[in-house]
């Protein structure tokens, strides 16, 4: 079962090439991006979208109690917990978090901007359906799951209610480009029962003709 990686905005992966640039960290804020500062505000909604995501998938998996496993913890935490948690409420969640942990669906709300903001490793696991969401560097999500998706010889065939999940949430599933040209002639993104982001589609197929 491959992975699939999940980001914040349109992108074809081609020698590791990005479309624009973009900040990939919490550590970003301040920094000007496409002649724009790059605000706090900017950042929670990114953040927020991933973590709504999240808790969309595993209330979608009817998942009773997800795990936090392959932890690994920064010796100290980034001044960024501190600067923007007024209330304390992540630092305190940092203190309890330990491997293997169980937690509820609510407790996402804390635990996915540990890692989020790079003051923690791990990767949230729902054992009966399979499902792994973990974030890697450049704030990537990439996320495994049977229930959300198939890999089959004519190619990745996406639930449409996980599709739909990441629509909401705007964000962008992330294709490969043979992968995504191979889509596109074996006529699989244009049927009639397209299970894709026809949106992102056309987006990207604009890109590519014109690359």
């Amino acid at each position: 079962m491959f992975e699939w990686r999940l980001s914040s905005i349109a992108v074809v992966k081609e020698k590791n090439y990005r479309f624009s640039d973009s900040w990939t960290s919490i550590s970003d804020i301040g920094k000007v991006y496409n002649n724009k500062l790059f605000t706090y505000q900017e950042y929670l909604k990114t953040e927020n979208s991933y973590i709504n995501l999240f808790i969309s998938i595993f209330n979608y998996l009817n998942a009773q109690k997800i795990k936090l496993i392959h932890l690994d913890k920064m010796e100290t935490l980034h001044s960024e917990i501190s600067l923007y948690d007024s209330e304390g409420i992540l630092e305190e969640w940092y203190k309890k978090v330990t491997n293997n942990m169980s937690f509820k669906i609510s407790d996402i709300k804390y635990i996915a901007p540990l890692i989020l903001r790079e003051n923690i490793w791990g990767v949230l696991f729902h054992q009966s359906s399979k499902t792994y969401i973990r974030v890697g560097f450049d704030y990537y999500v990439y996320i495994r799951s049977p229930r959300l998706f198939q890999n089959t010889k004519y190619g990745t065939i996406f639930n449409e209610d996980f599709v739909n999940m990441v629509n909401e949430n705007k964000l962008f599933i992330e294709y490969d480009k043979e992968h995504f040209k191979f889509l596109v002639n074996e006529g699989i993104l244009n049927s009639k029962n397209d299970y894709g982001n026809k949106y992102f589609y056309s987006t990207l197929s604009k890109r590519l003709n014109n690359k």
